[in-house]
């Protein structure tokens, strides 16, 4: 018997809903996340981390462009925390990067505008030039060339 996976079912539900509905869900749902303990961030940030994989690309990156777009409108020190979250966990266990879609990734990333896409890049130079060394140096390690020169680091 296999073990249900109620994110992926989630983001997969929350990639199929139209914009309009999506964008409000996920902004909601992200505004929270500063407001949440430590352990319910990492749980949320690992719970992403191993649905995402599972999902069809295609559907996943409809809902990555949205979750990137609400995450470019948060205030800087609200998307610090979210993103800080995410790297955390990706530098304390590098192998959750392996299944990830990178390339894919980082094409959706391309598509935001200017303006997004400097803002996300901004916190995410800010977290990383502020890690300790050897996180920052995983963290290094599991970045493609391209991300690191599409972000300037």
């Amino acid at each position: 018997m296999s073990i249900p996976n109620y994110a992926g079912n989630i983001i997969a539900n929350l990639a199929g809903l139209p914009d309009f509905l999506r964008k409000p869900m996920l902004r909601m749902r992200v505004a929270e996340f500063p407001g949440l303990s430590t352990e319910e961030k990492v749980e949320v940030i690992n719970n992403a981390l191993e649905a995402s994989p599972t999902i069809p690309f295609p559907t996943f990156a409809k809902l990555l462009r949205t979750w990137l777009e609400v995450v470019a409108e948060l205030p800087p020190d609200q998307r610090r925390v979210l993103l800080e979250t995410y790297a955390g966990e990706l530098a304390a266990a590098p192998q959750k990067s392996v299944a990830l879609h990178v390339d894919g990734i980082l094409g959706v990333f391309r598509e935001l505008g200017k303006a997004e896409r400097d803002a996300i890049g901004e916190s995410i130079r800010q977290i990383i030039g502020e890690m300790a060394p050897e996180r920052r140096r995983r963290i290094l390690l599991l970045m493609p060339n391209s991300a690191r020169s599409m972000l300037e680091i």
